[in-house]
């Protein structure tokens, strides 16, 4: 699937859940996409590390937002926390959290937290992967 069909896909599904598209925060979120969207005209290094950087913060905030709404109450309020919240909640099984905890939130904060520290396209590439599967995964269940 192209970067851009799968931008759209995640907006089209924010725009039906339930949870999502009654939150105050669902312009952001959208937001987010049409930057992930902008992010494909950039060149090299930069456009990468950004497509991560904005990609991220949709997924963080979703998590939050449906989490939120259930009144569900996470120890922490960053995108580990929700994995580890939404799987005390059988939404994802051990294994799901697991994975992307390694292929989502460790990568991810290495690129956000390491000076100098920048995604190839294919390890971009990736992560976006990655990132999309466990929002489709999540929002599919809950």
């Amino acid at each position: 699937m192209t970067y851009s069909k799968r931008i759209e896909t995640m907006r089209v599904i924010a725009g039906g859940h339930p949870s999502l598209s009654q939150s105050n925060k669902i312009q952001a979120i959208y937001g987010e996409f049409n930057s992930i969207k902008s992010c494909f005209r950039r060149k090299g290094a930069a456009g990468w590390l950004l497509s991560v950087l904005y990609t991220t913060r949709a997924l963080d905030t979703c998590l939050s937002e449906i989490i939120s709404s259930k009144h569900w109450t996470p120890k922490g309020a960053a995108l580990g926390g929700y994995l580890k919240e939404l799987e005390a909640r059988a939404v994802l099984t051990a294994v799901e959290r697991q994975l992307y905890q390694a292929t989502v939130v460790k990568k991810r904060n290495r690129y956000m937290h390491e000076a100098g520290a920048t995604p190839s396209n294919v390890e971009a590439d990736r992560i976006l992967t990655d990132m999309h599967a466990c929002f489709v995964i999540v929002t599919s269940r809950v």
